[in-house]
């Protein structure tokens, strides 16, 4: 019995230091350019808009939200890192904080614990539930489930190249996750804040004809969705229109609807999602739009299509799109 008890012990031994062995960055995800991790740093969530906006706390963070913001716009990098839990979130801050300063950017706000507000309050506001990262299924959308209270925030500019970065650190001790538990957690925002790059927002129902007449196919910037949702969002009704202009002056067009994404997350992921963005066109283009269902077929390729370096914030954005197709 006692030669029993010690294998069981051994196998626990041995097991927790696998899970952390095989804890790795998610597929496709990348340090912000020219923003380094923390040393031992796992990025297990990801994701790269190529035009977002954030809200960044500029005081204490109440349950009916943030009293002050400073609302920055750009293509917006969003990591979540898991850090080796012999790091506290005071250090980790001051690294980041240190590494900012390095960098030349100048502090917009910054608070600690109880002075941030309730934890619960400020994890709401930065990571709400319909709007949680999935790239390790529940392991990511269930991060900062169980935060310490020695939660740390920390947000800067830079003046030069118009980047915001926003760190918000925490120690998680949510058990049903080992690859989590006892882990300081970081959620970093960084906006690059490039101007909007309008690219074919604009593009009208004869210039769309054109393309297609000659290539057969026409690239659509314009149609946009909610994030890691397929939900359109009202910016897309005029390119939406005019596509259904594009219908009423051919009667004889059909169209596939094709939803391309970049190379972030799982490809079955990217693959279902584009699937769905293009069926939610196709459904907005019938139903609101008086666009006979027939004439449409929507179909997902996920990143199979790229037109642009997916290793970089500007291709990714460029591969994120709606193609109309000749049929």
């Amino acid at each position: 019995m006692k030669r029993f008890l010690f294998f069981l012990c051994a196998i626990g031994v041995l097991a927790q230091p696998l899970v952390a062995q095989q804890l790795a960055d998610v597929p496709g995800a990348f340090d912000p350019e020219g923003l380094p991790r923390i040393e031992g740093a796992v990025i297990i969530g990801y994701d790269q808009s190529g035009f977002d906006a954030l809200d960044m706390p500029m005081g204490p963070v109440t349950y009916d939200g943030a009293e002050l913001v400073r609302s920055v716009e750009g293509p917006r990098t969003r990591i979540i890192y898991a850090v080796p839990g012999d790091r506290s979130p005071l250090e980790v801050i001051r690294n980041y904080q240190a590494e900012l300063d390095d960098q030349g950017f100048e502090k917009d706000y910054a608070c600690a614990k109880q002075n941030c507000g309730p934890v619960s309050a400020m994890v709401r506001h930065f990571y709400p539930s319909d709007g949680r990262l999935t790239n390790m299924g529940q392991i990511t959308r269930n991060a900062f489930s169980s935060p310490r209270d020695d939660q740390q925030y920390y947000a800067a500019s830079n003046p030069e190249t118009g980047r915001s970065v926003s760190v918000y650190v925490a120690f998680e001790t949510f058990d049903l996750h080992p690859e989590t538990e006892g882990k300081v957690l970081v959620l970093l925002d960084v906006i690059d804040g490039a101007p909007l790059q309008r690219r074919m927002e604009t593009v009208t129902a004869d210039q769309m004809a054109v393309a297609l007449g000659a290539e057969g196919r026409i690239s659509l910037y314009g149609i946009l969705f909610d994030y890691d949702s397929d939900r359109l969002t009202a910016a897309s009704d005029p390119t939406l229109a005019e596509i259904a202009a594009l219908a009423d002056s051919d009667p004889s067009l059909t169209l596939f609807v094709v939803g391309h994404t970049d190379m972030t997350g799982s490809f079955e992921y990217n693959m279902d999602l584009s699937q769905r963005r293009a069926a939610a066109v196709v459904a907005a283009l019938s139903e609101r739009f008086g666009v006979a269902g027939e004439r449409l077929q929507p179909a997902g390729v996920g990143p199979l299509s790229p037109v642009a370096d997916n290793s970089t914030d500007e291709g990714r954005a460029l591969n994120r799109r709606v193609e109309l197709v000749r049929r």
